[in-house]
């Protein structure tokens, strides 16, 4: 991912909301016989602030599980809510007329090697944890659980799917935000952000709001 400094995501905070409120990733992996992209959830594991591993599943019968071995490099991606910017919404544009349209956008790059885990254990794990964070992010008001279901059910359901572990080797966060225009540009692009419904981009972009003033 191109990253010019100025677009470098910092704040941890920021980088935890991003999952949490996209948690949908896209996991990249190449084999010798293709690249494949899948679309998973994961639990992200934070540890002294810094995401350390991902965990989440997959069906057995994922070319994945298929087609890689553990420890091959993957790429987890994130990508948050994401805007076409018009030059219109530049009042600079009146001035010369030199500037152009751009996309402003968030999204986060994990890099890391994956393992397969396939004992009951570990999987009874993931998928709890999984469905306890979403049942509650949903707001059920009597949370679904793994208990609920007959463990026959629940045990067959497990070897259908083969739990993934990735540890994170390198991380890479965007904020591209107009942070490299005049702040009266910045402004104007973060309340149109509003007026379009883009809540998440016009949040993000008042969280660098402090950066244009100083």
């Amino acid at each position: 991912m191109y990253l010019p400094e100025h677009f470098v995501e910092t704040d941890i905070n920021e980088i935890k909301r991003i999952i949490k409120d996209f948690p949908l990733a896209t996991l990249i992996t190449s084999s010798a016989n293709r690249l494949e992209a899948n679309h998973l959830p994961f639990l992200v594991d934070f540890k002294n602030n810094t995401p350390q591993s991902l965990l989440g599943h997959i069906a057995i019968g994922n070319p994945i599980y298929q087609n890689n071995k553990d420890n091959e490099e993957v790429l987890v991606v994130y990508k948050a809510e994401d805007s076409y910017i018009s030059p219109n919404w530049y009042p600079t544009k009146k001035a010369n007329h030199k500037v152009v349209p751009t996309w402003n956008y968030q999204s986060l790059h994990f890099y890391g090697k994956i393992k397969f885990l396939k004992d009951i254990k570990s999987l009874l794990k993931i998928v709890g944890k999984l469905t306890k964070i979403y049942e509650m992010q949903v707001e059920e008001s009597d949370p679904w659980t793994i208990k609920q279901a007959p463990k026959d059910f629940i045990k067959e359901k497990l070897s259908n799917i083969v739990g993934i572990q990735i540890d994170i080797t390198k991380i890479l966060a965007k904020s591209k935000l107009n942070q490299n225009r005049d702040t009266i540009d910045f402004n104007s692009v973060k309340t149109k952000m509003l007026e379009k419904n883009k809540k998440s981009l016009h949040n993000a972009m008042s969280l660098k709001s402090n950066i244009k003033s100083n």
